[in-house]
């Protein structure tokens, strides 16, 4: 009698799934955008992207009808943003500068702050020094300063012409940087940077004041590491160049991927060329481009990023895992195909 091999057919199918495994992401949309860009953000909220370039301009482009809103400038030059958590606030650090060694403004550093909402922009000067900032609230945001040993303040930004300061230039102790506000825990997590030490330390904010809390000590679990930092969308990792921790035990290391992580959600973390598994560190797949500047939906699993080779921004999603159906007619029709061109006499 005839019987069919299936053995092949088998190893498809396998195959197949395999692939839709490794291959979770693809572009979805883009936008032309041929100026420099030093940093976005994305508000799923108000389907809005902001663009910051490296000097004093902030673009918004509003992606339910692709176009741009007027730029918006700095006094000085802004150097960072962060959006509220519930993603209808856009905040901007215009940075004044700073006497250097000293811990004090040079010049008036001022908080910008954009309603998505309805569209308009207040600006508040602060007696302290913005060169980075993290979002807290719809009102409060922490600045950082970013001289060699910095800074903190802690203020409320309501209109009117100058902010509320809450703690006022607290001391940190910590190395220059980059900072990460954990809303979901009230904790600001540092990252250092330019010092033979790699080091992230911990705080908390209570009663409107910083409260140091643990480090991964001095030449200890961080070295080696280092270079960027940024926290999971959902609070549940961070990531200090390649290296992911427990963000409520700074201390603890997890797992070490094979790129710089520059974005993540709890499933995926971004490098420069590649996504990874979160939760092994595996690489599932490549952009296609190369990219540092990267913005990830604050409540979903897709992102934007900076696809400068080919001046524009791209959109890149989860493709749609197929369902139980779909997997078996593709197995059906792989194992036909295989029927069909091969067969043996036993």
């Amino acid at each position: 009698m005839k019987r069919y091999r299936i053995t092949a057919a088998l190893a498809l199918i396998t195959c197949a799934g395999t692939a839709f495994a490794q291959q979770p992401y693809k572009i979805t949309d883009s936008v032309p955008f041929s100026s420099g860009a030093s940093q976005i953000v994305y508000s799923e909220a108000y389907n809005t992207l902001a663009i910051r370039n490296s000097g004093s301009a902030i673009t918004l482009i509003d992606l339910d009808s692709g176009t741009q809103k007027p730029i918006h400038f700095s006094n000085s030059s802004f150097t960072d943003m962060d959006l509220s958590p519930d993603g209808r606030y856009l905040f901007a650090a215009d940075y004044g500068n700073e006497n250097i060694g000293y811990g004090t403004p040079l010049n008036t550093s001022y908080v910008h702050r954009y309603d998505l909402a309805n569209g308009t922009w207040t600006v508040n000067s602060t007696t302290n020094i913005a060169g980075s900032i993290e979002a807290v609230s719809t009102d409060r945001v922490i600045l950082a300063s970013k001289d060699q040993w910095i800074t903190f303040s802690y203020e409320a930004v309501t209109p009117g012409t100058s902010t509320t300061v809450l703690q006022d230039s607290y001391y940190a102790g910590v190395y220059s940087g980059d900072i990460e506000y954990d809303s979901e825990h009230s904790r600001l997590l540092h990252g250092n940077s330019g010092l033979s030490s790699a080091e992230i330390t911990a705080f908390r904010i209570v009663n409107n004041n910083f409260l140091p809390q643990e480090t991964s000590g001095t030449y200890g679990s961080a070295e080696g590491h280092g270079g960027s930092l940024a926290l999971a969308n959902d609070d549940s990792a961070l990531y200090y160049g390649r290296l992911q921790v427990d963000p409520l035990d700074v201390g603890h290391n997890r797992r070490v991927f094979g790129e710089t992580i520059h974005a993540a959600t709890h499933e995926t973390a971004f490098g420069e060329t590649q996504y990874f598994d979160a939760q092994t560190g595996s690489a599932l797949g490549s952009y296609g481009f190369s990219t540092s500047i990267l913005a990830v939906n604050p409540d979903g699993n897709d992102f934007w990023a900076v696809d400068s080779g080919n001046n524009r921004l791209v959109h890149m999603a989860p493709i749609p895992e197929p369902s139980g159906y779909a997997m078996m007619f593709a197995g059906l029709a792989l194992l036909a195909l295989r029927l069909r061109f091969q067969k043996i006499e036993l």
